[in-house]
């Protein structure tokens, strides 16, 4: 599987990452041949929502919609329903967008498709973006905010101070990043991350446990934030970083940041195969990856769409340099390996 080449990332330069994943694009299975379909009066794609939906339907969703007639209709993107719909032979959604570290899961599972390397055009793409199963979409960072009203003395440096902090302390509900932000809180230098030593993890999480505020979806995030539901924390940008713009109470910086992917995939089994991938195509390309950054603060995966932006939208981008540097990208390879156990483990503590 694609999986078992995604590079071990110690603290890389942005240089680095796209040398890094060229094993990866590498391994990818020769594309298939689509055959002829009747064009769908809609697609329904599959996405975590809130700003995320937001940017897609105002660029690629709108540019495929504008190019083919057909319409987008989204929904909510659980992965327990995916593997249902798979395995019933009923699948409803026609594309699929989620975290890369599930998707890698997802693919070794045999619940995706595979991407037709005919239709996509990988070429542009950094090096590590084209799995068999999956795409890399877009370079995000899952980093230090807090309520800027609600906070009490100076804003937190590392996690090492969220962890200090007295006060509600909000935190993604899944162990992906949040064991990792864990352990860098306990003192685990940033490049000696993985693997991941989980019940160290956990035991850095017992610490804070009783003043955790648990969120589990990205737009839940964002809001509670914003809402002063938290004091400081862990979101992604992309869900902080236009209402901080507009003056919401909220900021964040990029030290010790966790570098994560979205990703798309077509489960298997859709029903407008053709259309899926064309979709998938036109998500890739400069144009419309360039329309979505500037949409939301997350770095395009096709290099030649970073000369379309403008340098204020680049510099707030953390897959450049200047913020890239301060953090590091989550190990796919990893979580391939260790997904299920650590979930499973995961899922103990917090029940405990």
């Amino acid at each position: 599987m694609s999986g078992s080449t995604v590079p071990n990332p110690s603290k890389m330069s942005r240089r680095s990452l796209l040398a890094a994943g060229a094993a990866a694009s590498a391994t990818i299975v020769a594309p298939t041949i689509l055959r002829a379909q009747a064009k769908p009066s809609q697609l329904v794609v599959a996405t975590g929502g809130g700003k995320l939906d937001d940017a897609y339907k105002a660029s690629v969703f709108k540019a495929f919609t504008e190019k083919t007639g057909i319409a987008i209709v989204t929904t909510a993107n659980p992965a327990a329903k995916l593997k249902s719909m798979v395995e019933a032979k009923a699948v409803e959604w026609d594309l699929m967008q989620g975290p890369a570290e599930d998707f890698i899961v997802h693919g070794r599972n045999g619940l995706f498709e595979a991407i037709d390397y005919g239709v996509v055009n990988k070429a542009p793409l950094i090096p590590g973006a084209a799995y068999e199963h999956f795409l890399l979409t877009d370079i995000a960072a899952y980093h230090i905010a807090w309520n800027t009203k609600n906070l009490k003395g100076p804003a937190p440096k590392s996690w090492a101070d969220v962890w200090a902090y007295q006060g509600r302390i909000g935190l993604w509900k899944r162990p992906f990043q949040t064991l990792e932000v864990a352990l860098l809180a306990d003192g685990v230098p940033i490049d000696k991350l993985y693997p991941l030593d989980v019940e160290r993890g956990l035991k850095s999480l017992d610490k804070v446990k009783a003043k955790l505020a648990w969120w589990e979806r990205g737009a839940q995030g964002g809001q509670v934030f914003i809402d002063g539901e938290v004091d400081v924390g862990a979101i992604w940008n992309g869900r902080v970083h236009e209402p901080k713009l507009n003056g919401a109470p909220v900021d964040f910086h990029f030290n010790q940041a966790v570098l994560v992917n979205d990703a798309w995939g077509i489960p298997k089994g859709a029903k407008n195969l053709k259309w899926s991938m064309e979709l998938m195509a036109l998500n890739m390309t400069a144009p419309v990856q360039a329309a979505y950054s500037r949409l939301i603060p997350y770095g395009p995966t096709n290099k030649e769409a970073l000369a379309l932006l403008d340098a204020k939208t680049i510099a707030n981008l953390p897959s450049v340099e200047a913020d890239f540097s301060k953090g590091r990208l989550l190990d796919l390879a990893f979580w391939a390996d260790n997904s299920s156990k650590t979930v499973d483990r995961f899922n103990k503590w917090l029940l405990g």
